[in-house]
């Protein structure tokens, strides 16, 4: 779809440069330095009259369709988009649309109501749920690599066995959640984050940073290992004996 894009971008491209050197031939002499070839030498120009004109400036035309394509294909890399056989999006820069795969329908997860979802075994990966209320919602064993949960209300919802790998967890509020067996090693954690009551079981925080308080407070509850990476709860807290 990419290449077809690009393909119908560079004809009308190509036909509006060759409309410019119809109208330059048609209402006057063109210059080499109307069409951007300047001559040797500063400020040299030479008009270009009938079909010597137009043949420059068709040439020209040509060396902009080539020099655009050139850059479409240069950016090709960072407009790319995953297309998982389950589900699609984009995976870097703050997905807020999760689309199916036939795309017959999309969730948006930015700013939203989204209580009781089911994102269950789904890789939503760097996908934003910024301000969102997501209660009782369930993600057990889904790949939430990189997702941000910026001040999300999460209450409630289950994360059991989820991968939370560098998730965004600033000021978002995970009371009574279910976070057995997940992996939330390098994510951001703030004061404001609150995991009152949460089960994290099993859970691995390793290179998360804590707020005394909060690490206090998980300590108290941390029992258990991590299924995937074998690490113990308390060990991953650096909880005190």
């Amino acid at each position: 779809s990419g290449s077809f894009l690009g393909a119908m971008t560079a004809r009308r491209l190509t036909c509006l440069c060759l409309a410019l050197c119809g109208s330059a031939a048609a209402f006057g002499p063109v210059t080499r330095k109307h069409a951007g070839v300047p001559l040797r030498g500063l400020g040299a120009v030479r008009p270009l009259h009938g079909a010597a004109g137009q043949e420059e400036c068709q040439a020209v035309a040509k060396h902009a369709v080539a020099a655009f394509l050139a850059a479409a294909v240069a950016l090709q890399p960072a407009l790319a988009v995953s297309t998982e056989p389950s589900d699609f999006k984009i995976n870097k820069g703050g997905a807020s649309t999760i689309v199916d795969q036939r795309g017959s329908s999309k969730t948006i997860t930015r700013g939203v109501q989204l209580d009781s979802s089911d994102f269950s075994k789904k890789d939503l990966t760097g996908v934003s749920f910024q301000q969102s209320q997501v209660r009782r919602a369930n993600f057990q064993g889904s790949t939430l690599l990189g997702a941000s949960f910026f001040d999300a209300t999460l209450d409630d919802s289950s994360f059991e066995g989820a991968d939370m790998r560098q998730s965004n967890l600033e000021m978002a509020s995970l009371n009574n959640c279910n976070l057995k067996g997940a992996v939330i090693t390098e994510a951001y954690v703030t004061g404001a984050t609150s995991f009152v009551n949460a089960d994290i079981e099993g859970a691995d925080f390793t290179d998360t940073f804590l707020r005394k308080d909060q690490q206090k407070y998980l300590c108290e509850r941390a029992k258990g290992t991590n299924p995937v990476t074998g690490v113990d709860t308390r060990d991953s807290l650096m909880c005190r004996d």
